[in-house]
């Protein structure tokens, strides 16, 4: 059997292993070498609650496996779960999210996304790629629909990334990292307690490696790939805990993560022609958080500014994929043209702003009935200019990209909404949300010929478009308590998503207008059920789901760049088994399997060449999963001392890289490790991801072209906590 498949078989052995287990959970308790861990709760709802009556599949991951498993940014993250997956374009801009089928069926849009990154509070959207994992407490991933709380971004649900707020102890801590590839890091921390209950709180990091893809032309690293990140945090609460503040600034840029294609996958050489390949993503911003008892209810206001610059510079005619597919005659000629920077440097400018405003009342932790209400207020102003130049004639200047564009989104949106949780009968919970969103965009595009276009003469062209458009969205669900330690739910959800325009579309340039998206609409079912050892050392989860779209947005370009929108609709089923178990205080094994099957069931008959009814959904693999385990002990030789270890093997089944189901992505597992040692002063690391050095495709384009995924990456950390 091939060795991937006996590690698919481990892992799915390793879940019903949890399954059985449960079986003897009372035997599990009383075990006197095993001690109780606390009860997990979550906020994910607006609300304070057992993660085991939560009606939906949620995960739960903290600051230290964070650290351990050596993940330093919202990308690394998304990676290590199950029917999650990234079309990883190298860049915020070219990347396209899905989770549970749910995503894009194509790159259309930056705002075109359904899993929101919300920092702190802040949704993000797909802008959240460009943050780092910076002195963070927990993260909850929360699956299925969330746009009732959450708005459209969420609709196949969230990662909710909580930083540390400042704490009243002072603590200081600082650490650096080498690796290979010429990895360099250092990350520090420190939080200083004021007098009257205020707190600040520091942390930063910088970390820099070689581009795992390498020109062919001298054989260097493409780029160099950098990461810089602080966080500052002032935080206030009064004498009784009863109201708090924090004030939060953070600023996070990465370099050098250009997006590239390749045609040639058994390793990572890119042909260049010594063109310009550069890259920028800067995430910064300030949030305020307020928290107050207000004796009924308790208050949250969220205030936050968030910008997002992102710059990537690289060819338009791609040395490596594009430059072979020259007629022979004329390929030395045409070459020699496109390898000239004056003829063939693309620079792409994406600037997003949103200001954003969220009041809300919830009920107190104890209380019998759950509720969550607020109101929610946003201003975006999305900014995109491409600068295209082609100095001499070849066949592709009356194209819409030989010219400059400037294209702006300016949205503003209002949102009520509110859910509520009731006892009905004994052990029977009803849920029920609601949200009522309005939203407004006004689209502007502009285009200017170069010199050397064939429709110069005709000047500069301009398009405006006004949408205005107002939705209900909400949710409504059981759970029922079979036991204190179960319980099963049903939830039904539906989603919208507001219409739009394509970054892409170049119609402006064949005196053509700009065509507008229809709004697509989610409607997504779930059972499910979730187990939980009384000691709290065991928890399984089961969830079936079902979710539906009508309207999934596509795009048909042709050579001149021109764009006609479509509509698609489309259905993902799935089953998925989550388990953790703390077998004693030394070991912890956890793990997870999702099955997926989605179909295209609606397509509009001029968008036939793009998919075809009975085609798969891009990126959604029939079977994903993933199966660890941690150890750790005392050390009796160092005072104070222990060591710890974690190993974990994520699995990716085949997929197909685009909705015309003509590329075929083969499946891939990579291992994942770290052991190290600790006291109350010192920590050592080593760590090394996809240590069998697999080489995968992450993503493709069309047939034969695509993008390898990460290589072997290995090394030493260490840090002092003071």
């Amino acid at each position: 059997m091939n060795f991937k498949y006996k590690l698919l078989s481990v892992m799915i052995a390793g879940v019903c292993t949890g399954v059985m287990a449960q079986e003897n959970i009372q035997a599990a308790t009383n075990n006197s070498d095993v001690s109780d861990l606390g009860t997990i709760t979550v906020t994910a709802r607006g609300i304070s609650e057992d993660s085991l009556r939560t009606p939906f599949a949620i995960k739960i991951i903290d600051g230290s496996t964070i650290a351990d498993k050596k993940l330093t940014n919202a990308r690394d993250l998304l990676r290590t779960q199950a029917a999650n997956n990234i079309h990883e374009g190298g860049n915020v801009v070219t990347s396209t999210l899905w989770m549970r089928g749910i995503g894009s069926l194509m790159m259309t849009s930056l705002d075109d996304n359904s899993v929101d990154f919300r920092i702190d509070g802040i949704s993000n959207g797909k802008t959240g790629l460009a943050r780092n994992l910076l002195d963070v407490e927990r993260v909850e991933i929360a699956k299925g629909p969330q746009g009732t709380l959450m708005g459209s971004g969420a609709e196949a649900g969230s990662f909710n990334i909580k930083t540390i707020d400042p704490e009243d102890e002072f603590d200081i801590h600082a650490g650096v990292g080498v690796g290979n590839h010429n990895l360099k890091e250092i990350n520090a921390m420190v939080n200083v307690p004021m007098d009257n209950n205020i707190a600040l709180r520091v942390a930063a990091m910088s970390q820099s490696k070689d581009n795992d893809f390498i020109k062919r032309e001298d054989g260097r690293p493409l780029t160099k790939k950098e990461k810089k990140g602080i966080q500052l945090k002032l935080g206030w609460h009064d004498d009784a805990d009863n109201n708090s503040a924090v004030l939060g600034l953070y600023h996070d840029n990465t370099t050098g993560n250009v997006p590239v294609l390749q045609k040639e996958f058994d390793h990572y050489k890119v042909a260049t022609a010594n063109l310009p390949h550069s890259a920028d993503d800067t995430a910064k911003g300030i949030n305020l958080t307020v928290k107050s008892d207000v004796g009924f209810a308790d208050f949250t206001s969220i205030t936050g500014y968030h910008h997002f610059d992102g710059q990537f510079v690289r060819p338009g005619i791609l040395p490596e994929t594009m430059f072979g597919a020259f007629p022979e005659p004329v390929a030395p000629t045409l070459i020699a043209v496109f390898s000239d920077p004056k003829n063939n440097t693309m620079n792409t400018l994406n600037s997003h702003k949103q200001l954003s405003q969220e009041f809300r009342l919830a009920s107190q932790e104890d209380a019998d009935i759950k509720w969550v209400s607020g109101l929610y207020f946003a201003k975006k102003k999305r900014q995109m200019h491409v600068d295209s130049k082609i100095a001499v004639p070849t066949p592709f200047n009356g194209t819409f990209y030989n010219g400059d564009t400037d294209k702006s989104w300016e949205k503003s949106g209002q949102a009520i909404f509110g859910e509520v949780t009731v006892p009905a009968v004994d052990k029977l919970e009803v849920i029920a949300g609601a949200r009522v969103a309005h939203e407004k965009l006004d689209y502007k595009v502009n285009w200017s010929p170069n010199t050397t276009h064939s429709q110069f003469a005709n000047g500069a062209k301009s398009d405006h478009l006004i949408l205005s458009d107002t939705a209900v969205t909400g949710r409504l669900g059981l759970s029922y308590a079979i036991t204190p330690e179960a319980s099963i739910y049903a939830l039904q959800s539906r989603g919208y998503k507001f219409g739009d325009f394509d970054d892409f579309d170049g119609n402006i340039a064949i005196a053509s207008t700009s065509q507008q998206y229809k709004p697509s609409v989610i409607n997504a079912s779930e059972i499910g059920v979730k187990v939980r050892s009384a000691n709290q050392r065991l928890t399984l989860g089961v969830a079936a789901y079902q979710n539906r779209i009508k309207d999934d947005r596509i795009r048909l370009t042709d050579m001149r760049f021109s764009t006609t929108v479509g509509n698609a609709d489309t259905v993902a089923r799935g089953l998925e088994l989550s388990g953790d178990w703390q077998i004693s205080d030394m070991a912890k094994i956890y793990g997870e399997v999702a099955f997926a099957k989605t179909k295209v069931t609606k397509v509009s008959a001029d968008h036939l060449s793009v998919t075809q009814v009975g085609n798969e959904k891009p990126q959604a693999p029939r079977v994903s999963g993933s199966i660890g385990i941690t150890l750790g002990d005392e050390i009796d030789i160092i005072k104070d001392g222990n060591w710890f270890a974690d190993v974990n093997y994520r699995y990716v089944g085949s997929r197909y890289a685009q909705p015309d189901n003509k590329q075929k992505l083969g499946n891939y597992g990579i291992i994942n490790a770290s052991v190290g040692i600790a006291n109350d002063h010192h920590r050592l690391m080593l760590w090394g991801n996809n240590l069998t050095n697999e080489k995968y495709l992450e993503s493709g384009v069309k047939n034969g072209i695509g993008v390898l995924g990460a290589e072997r990456s290995f090394g030493l950390q260490y840090s002092y906590q003071f």
